[in-house]
This record gives structure tokens, sequence and C-alpha cells, in this order.
């Protein structure tokens, strides 16, 4: 698939996978508490960045990502935050009730309200800073998005499944998600859209003795006085401004296809906006979603959306086709050790992070210049030296492992099977 953007510049979009999603805050330490306690994130890594300005939280419930959820601070609270929603992935509508009820209980957690999207059970409601979240219950069925009724959840899981089912094949477009599935897998693949999981860059298998402390704690849980909710986290949106701009944007350079668009009306505080839908993968109606209505005259409070990419010599394609991209501000690359890195802002300013990862661990925050004119073998032995000699370094699929064992003593382990591997 290659596609020319609306500034006329033919870009072959990478292959890529949605990897995590950071926001800028005002208060890291409250939100932090927030997505921890209540949503039973643990932190994996915290520190100081920018010239010791910028407090960061890695977070995470997934083993397969050092981080899902990023937090950095410096946010103006008098700036409206212009994420659009974090989303997640709950297995049923008890998990929903469950979550309902633990937000619900936080006094600074706002407009809860619940929505029937006919593709999906949505509990949506806003951090204590405001900033929206959404978590859903996958229905079975496909209506054009965007779609939303009111939704009682109070009412029996059968009655809401009669509902739902009643409302989506009265609706022009109505298909099984099966069927649904069946058709983007098709059309993705036959626009070269589809990414499989690649192999982590570097020597996997060192000559070296791994380090692996046993009594190394590499996560943590904070006390919940109620278990947390079975959630896996999905998708991210964010306002912007110029809508179809924004749109081509994501199609023609990142390679993310239009699944829906329109009005969505108005839903509790939240007024009527336009909504777009994006996925690289069948089996997400979205991935990203843009939403209208930001203003320009406000920072993005959007710290980075983060797509792993395959390998280092697609890096440095991106990195020469995104240099030649006049919409696209200055490049910066870092190996940050736990991955080879490029970061750019989109054309409305949110950072859009390309990253290829690594066969290493080092605690984060953690960074180092990257010239990706040196050859794979320069870089990866160069980056392994640098790993080796830096405190805390270990091999990742070490890490992963130690944290899968965590999270599943702690009872932090994310909902499994909800989210493919590739999202």
């Amino acid at each position: 698939m290659s596609v020319s953007t609306a500034v006329e510049v033919e870009v072959t979009p990478p292959a890529v996978m949605f990897s995590h999603f950071g926001i800028n805050c005002d208060d890291a330490d409250k939100l932090e508490d927030f997505y921890t306690r209540v949503l039973g994130f643990c932190v994996s890594d915290h520190g100081m960045t920018r010239q010791e300005t910028i407090r960061i939280v890695f977070m995470t419930r997934r083993p397969r990502e050092h981080h899902q959820f990023v937090l950095a601070s410096g946010r103006s609270s008098e700036n409206p935050p212009t994420v659009g929603e974090t989303g997640f992935k709950a297995p049923d509508l008890a998990a929903l009730r469950h979550a309902k009820a633990l937000v619900e209980a936080e006094a600074e957690v706002s407009d809860v309200v619940a929505i029937d999207h006919g593709i999906s059970w949505t509990l949506y409601f806003r951090d204590p800073e405001s900033n929206r979240c959404a978590i859903s219950v996958e229905t079975g069925h496909y209506v054009p998005q965007p779609a939303a009724w009111p939704l009682d959840l109070s009412a029996s899981d059968a009655n809401i499944r009669q509902t739902t089912e009643a409302r989506c094949k009265a609706t022009s477009g109505y298909m099984s998600r099966a069927d649904w599935r069946a058709e983007k897998e098709a059309q993705f693949r036959a626009e070269n859209r589809l990414t499989d999981e690649g192999p982590e860059t570097g020597n996997a298998d060192p000559d070296f003795e791994r380090p692996n402390d046993p009594d190394r704690i590499l996560l943590n849980p904070t006390e919940n006085s109620a278990p947390p909710p079975q959630i896996a986290q999905s998708h991210c949106g964010f306002k912007v401004a110029d809508m179809d701009m924004m749109v081509e944007f994501y199609d023609s350079v990142l390679g993310y296809a239009v699944t829906g668009r329109g009005i969505m009306p108005a839903i509790s505080n939240e007024p009527a906006r336009e909504y777009a839908y994006l996925s690289r993968d069948p089996d997400e109606h979205h991935q990203v979603i843009l939403v209208s209505g930001r203003d320009m005259d406000a920072p993005t409070s959007v710290n980075q959306l983060s797509l792993r990419i395959l390998s280092l010599d697609e890096l440095r394609r991106m990195e020469r086709e995104l240099e030649a991209h006049p919409a696209i501000g200055k490049l910066r690359n870092t190996c940050h050790g736990n991955s080879f890195s490029i970061y750019f802002p989109d054309p409305e300013g949110n950072v859009v992070e390309l990253a290829v990862e690594s066969v290493w661990y080092v605690p984060a925050p953690h960074g180092a210049p990257l010239d990706l004119s040196w050859s794979d073998q320069e870089l990866i032995d160069w980056a392994e030296n640098h790993c080796r000699n830096t405190d805390g370094f270990m091999m990742r699929a070490d890490w992963k492992s130690r944290a899968r064992e965590e999270l599943i003593a702690n009872g932090h382990l994310e909902a499994e099977g909800l989210v493919s591997d590739v999202a």
C-alpha cells in the first residue's frame, strides 16, 4: 500500500503494531494512585526526565509490555485535556458492573455513564484530571459507528443482550462481528495493513551470564480494597482540530484504515462530536480514535502514541520519509536500551513513537542518542554493551517471565484473550 498524503508526499506506511499510550498530566502522583489503586496497573518504572523537570511513570498489567500506559507531569491544570479516551476491554457484563462500582466509589471520578454502541457495551468515566476512559464488552454484533443507545447495567444479562440484538438488527449495515472481522481481514490483507509479530532485535542468547536477581521486585502494585477490574488495554483516542487532515495522515503515513466515521451524539457531559475510528487489526474495530473539538491554542495532553515497528531497516526508511514530509516537525532518535526509537510530532503536535524492541531491559526512563547511519551489527554491539553497563540490566525475556509471575501472584494480570497479540 503506497498512497499520497494531502500534502502530496508519497509515503509507504510501515508495518506497525499498537504498543502503548501516554498522557501529560498536572499531578502525576494523583493519577498514579488512581490508575494503580482503582484500575489495577502496576508501576514498572518511574523517574525524572527533561533535565529533572518532568516526572514520568510507566505502568503495565501485561507482561508483554514493560509499559502500556505512561503518565508524564507538566500539563497545566488551566489547559483542558486533549485526550479523547483511553480504552479498555472487559470480558463480560459482570466485569463491567464491577468496574462501574469501583469508579463510582471514587470521589474525584466524574461523568460515569453506560452506553450501548451496538458493537460494545461501554462504561465511560473521567479520571481525577477529567481524562476520559472507556471500558467495553464486545457484543458479537456490528453496526456502523458511531452509534449510541442508553444502557441500563441494572438489567439482567439476558435482557441487555436481547435489547442490543434487536437494536442492531434494526440498524442499516448490521452484520455479525465475525462477518465484519472476516471482511476486514480480507481488506487489510489486500491493502497490506496486517502486521505479524516479529523477533526482538539483538542477541537473544548471549554468551555472558544473564543477571536475574531472584529477590528483585520488578513491579509495584498498590494495595486495593477490592480486586482490580478484569480489563485489558485496547485503544486510545485524542481530540483533533482538522479531522480530514488527521485522518489522511494516520491512513497514508501510518497505515491506519478508517473503520467508522460520523457524529457521536452527546453522551452525558460530553457534547456531540465527530469521531473517526482507525484500525490495522481486524480483531479491533478501533485502535485509535480521532475526536473533533480540539482547541489548538491549548497544548496537546497526548504524551505519546507508541507503535512497534519490526526492524532497524524499516526504522531507517521511516526516518528518511518522515524527514522529507513537510507536515512533520523535527525527529528525535533515541536508544532506550529496551528499544531503538524515533519520535516525531504528527501534524497537530501529538508525539508519535516508532520503536524497534530490543532483547534487553534497563530501568526507565533511560535514553541515549541513536545514530541510524550505523549498521545493524554496529548498533546491536553498541547497545548491548551500553545496556550491560547500566544498573538494573536484564535480558528482556527474563524481565517478561518474572513480570508475569509477579502479576499473577499479586492478582494484577490483565484479563487475557481480549486483545490480540498485534494490538
